[in-house]
């Protein structure tokens, strides 16, 4: 009885939640609009606009759930120091090239990493980095053999916020 009355509070509780997202804006995304931030890199010859996963919980979030990326834009995974970093493609709709960079430059990349549905999370392919890096990349997959770019491609990052990184990520 006592699951049965939670299960109900807890539907009305669903159903009366007002719903103020733009049409462009998931329901999973509501509460971490207000902590999105962008920025302006460039790397080798091209320039990207990109969110900033820069918190634990925007880190963890990533692109997750999410059905693509628009052209010229990525997430930018910062750290507060370079260090080996692995991910996966959990709750991942789409394909990406997953692109290590530290200290300026690319310093390798899991390219074409896609997601595996119906696979359980432990089972999930890694991709860990091939060296420490302060900053992860994730574009769509394609987008490094696109642009002819690969590793010791230059990357700037100074339109990258000082404080970056520094806030739980």
């Amino acid at each position: 009885m006592r699951r049965a009355f939670f299960a109900l509070a807890l539907l009305s509780c669903v159903l009366s939640f007002p719903v103020v997202a733009s049409a462009q804006t998931l329901p999973w995304d509501w509460t971490l609009q207000s902590y999105k931030h962008y920025a302006e890199i460039q790397v080798g010859d091209q320039t990207l606009t990109v969110e900033l996963a820069d918190t634990g919980e925007l880190q963890t979030r990533g692109l997750s759930y999410r059905d693509g990326l628009a052209p010229g834009t990525g997430m930018l995974f910062v750290y507060p120091m370079s260090e080996n970093h692995t991910f996966w493609m959990k709750g991942m709709r789409f394909c990406l090239d997953i692109i290590w960079i530290n200290d300026g430059a690319i310093n390798g990349a899991a390219e074409n990493a896609c997601p595996e549905p119906g696979v359980a999370d432990g089972q999930l392919a890694r991709y860990p980095s091939s060296g420490p890096a302060q900053f992860v990349l994730e574009v769509p997959a394609g987008w490094m053999k696109e642009h002819g770019l690969g590793a010791g491609t230059p990357v700037d990052l100074s339109a990258v916020p000082v404080s970056s990184g520094l806030s739980g990520g």
